[in-house]
């Protein structure tokens, strides 16, 4: 039979309808048959929009991820979960880092490194330097540096010369002009509007000269002697009852012309009977018959002055400033110097005192001595007020002789952004024992804090630190915390005995909790003891030549606590500053 074309296709035709149902059946079955799609976690890959870029400059991070993540989990940059990419402005040579998280869990480490050279102008870092790595096997050390670069912004120097002039303001109005902070000699009665300037108000003889709320502002000049000394504390109200006016709320404000400001010197006389005989300047509260303290002085704000010892002066009883009943205490921006001469401590508080006592951007040098021994500062508790605290901030402490750089028994003792050193002690002589000795415990936080230690002599110690080493059974809150911190060692031992240097020394029986994270530690030597080797979590261990010399890690890493971020850190004098990222150790 003849091949019909039109007939063939019109039967395909008609049959294309089943055979299509069929094939759509079939394939349908085949689909439904197939496995589903692998899930699997997002495989990320990390790009910088510059892997090399001057001191700041801002780099775009961007995550791209397959399968897409729902979040991110970003390391080195304080950027939000749900962002795939942000701008960061690195100080230093940093690694960033990012992990895709979706419903099946959470993928790999994607990592970029961002290069930083010095910009034109400043680099903020010391030159590089190039010292031998092999200190704990040669013993060669680098000689200890202050700091560097050595351009800092410094305290007002102490004038050498000028007119002693103090002016009283009260209200805004200057009422009374002085040429003298305080005395034996009596003053009239009724002078506390300003009605004797003869006679210097900050003595014990009668009559009171002040009021609360009072500001004394005090020009640069030097003074030195018995009325060039001040004591803040109870005077003799002219009421005819012998009661007694306390001081509140009082201001001493050193005044800076052309970059100097006042400075009290010990005289040849040494402390006065105006204050006891026992410092240069007295802070005082009201005590009964048995010396029990009935009331104490408030709220008292000394500022902006130098008070130094001097080779021709005369003995000082405990303390540069002696501090014995006194509720909320503030020196800020103060020097006080060179009191090992009489083996006197720059700073003593008893146990009469409360609230807060506050050392702000305090320069303590050269203090201390042999007899109790003295320190630099030595604060006990308080036994007047379970939650005294002790704090320092911004300052600097160095120099001490025979005692600590900071002696706290406080109840509550908090360093942050400070710096203390101790001096290499010469042969046959002892310089500094700890930098920070906190021996009954309760509240340390150190934070922020630039430790060196160096070889300190015979009869010394070797901790930066203590906490709890004399003391576990006071009754006070307990808790440790130790962060953010740069422990140097300028020597592998503090002794002639060659006994080893280590950064901690925490009593074994100390309760509460404890926290010792993202400390620096540079120069220290293993010893063989877990005590004296431990450096906690989070630890980052350098050599000299990974840290420029204002202490600082030249690639700084960013593992530290983010809410470290905002809390003050040291810069060298009287500079302050806030930390900008989480690097370990003290600075940014």
């Amino acid at each position: 039979m003849p091949f019909s074309m039109g007939r063939n296709y019109r039967l395909f035709d008609a049959a294309w309808p089943l055979v299509a149902l069929a094939l759509a059946a079939s394939t349908g079955a085949a689909r439904a048959q197939l496995p589903p799609p692998a899930a699997v976690v997002p495989a990320c890959t990390l790009s910088t929009s510059a892997t090399q870029v001057t001191l700041g400059t801002a780099v775009r991070l961007s995550a791209q991820c397959q399968p897409a993540a729902a979040s991110y989990e970003w390391t080195g940059v304080d950027l939000p979960a749900n962002a795939a990419s942000g701008s960061v402005t690195p100080r230093a040579t940093t690694t960033y880092s990012v992990r895709g998280i979706n419903a099946v869990g959470v993928g790999n480490l994607a990592s970029a490194t961002v290069r930083v050279t010095s910009a034109a102008t400043d680099s903020g870092y010391s030159p590089v330097t190039n010292y031998a790595n092999d200190f704990c096997q040669s013993g060669n050390y680098p000689a200890q540096w202050e700091w560097n670069p050595a351009v800092t912004m410094k305290q007002p120097a102490p004038a050498t010369s000028g007119t002693p002039r103090m002016v009283q303001i009260r209200d805004g109005k200057v009422i009374a002009t002085y040429g003298k902070l305080g005395g034996d000699g009596r003053s009239k009665p009724n002078s506390s509007n300003g009605e004797d300037p003869a006679t210097g108000p900050f003595r014990r003889s009668p009559y009171t000269q002040w009021k609360s709320g009072d500001v004394f502002e005090i020009y640069p000049a030097v003074y030195s002697g018995a009325d060039m000394q001040i004591y803040i504390g109870p005077n003799l109200a002219y009421d005819g009852v012998g009661s007694h006016d306390i001081p509140r709320n009082i201001t001493i404000r050193g005044i800076t012309v052309d970059g100097k400001r006042p400075v009290i010197v010990n005289p040849p006389g040494g402390a006065s009977n105006s204050t006891l005989g026992q410092a240069l300047v007295y802070i005082h509260g009201v005590f009964d018959k048995q010396q029990k303290l009935v009331t104490p002085s408030a709220d008292i704000t000394i500022e902006n002055i130098d008070i130094v010892d001097s080779a021709s002066g005369g003995n000082v009883g405990k303390a540069a400033v002696y501090v014995n009943g006194v509720n909320n205490l503030t020196l800020r921006n103060v020097r006080i110097a060179g009191f090992r001469q009489h083996h006197a401590n720059g700073i003593l508080a008893t146990g009469n005192n409360s609230g807060t006592l506050l050392l702000d951007n305090v320069e303590l040098d050269a203090n201390g001595g042999s007899s109790g021994p003295e320190h630099n500062a030595y604060i006990n508790s308080s036994d007047v007020d379970p939650n005294f605290t002790f704090q320092v901030r911004n300052s600097w402490s160095h120099g001490s002789f025979y005692g600590h750089a900071l002696k706290s028994r406080a109840q509550r003792t908090i360093v942050e952004g400070s710096y203390l050193a101790g001096t290499p002690a010469a042969a046959g002589l002892q310089t500094d024992t700890y930098l920070l000795d906190v021996p009954d415990g309760g509240t340390l936080i150190a934070r922020n804090n630039v430790f060196v230690k160096n070889f300190s002599g015979n009869n010394s110690n070797g901790a930066s630190i203590t906490f709890g080493v004399e003391s576990t059974s006071k009754p006070r809150p307990w808790e440790l915390v130790v962060e953010h911190n740069t422990f140097v060692a300028f020597s592998r031992y503090y002794d002639d005995q060659k006994h080893t240097l280590y950064p901690l020394y925490i009593g074994s029986a100390a309760p509460g909790p404890r926290t010792v994270d993202a400390n620096v530690f540079v120069g220290y030597c293993p010893t063989g003891h877990a005590g004296r080797d431990f450096r906690g979590t989070n630890a980052s261990v350098l050599n000299f030549n990974e840290i420029d010399q204002s202490f600082r890690p030249r690639s700084p890493q960013l593992t530290g606590r983010r809410s470290i971020v905002g809390t003050p850190q040291y810069s060298h004098q009287l500079l302050r500053s806030t930390r900008r990222s989480n690097a370990l150790g003290a600075r940014d």
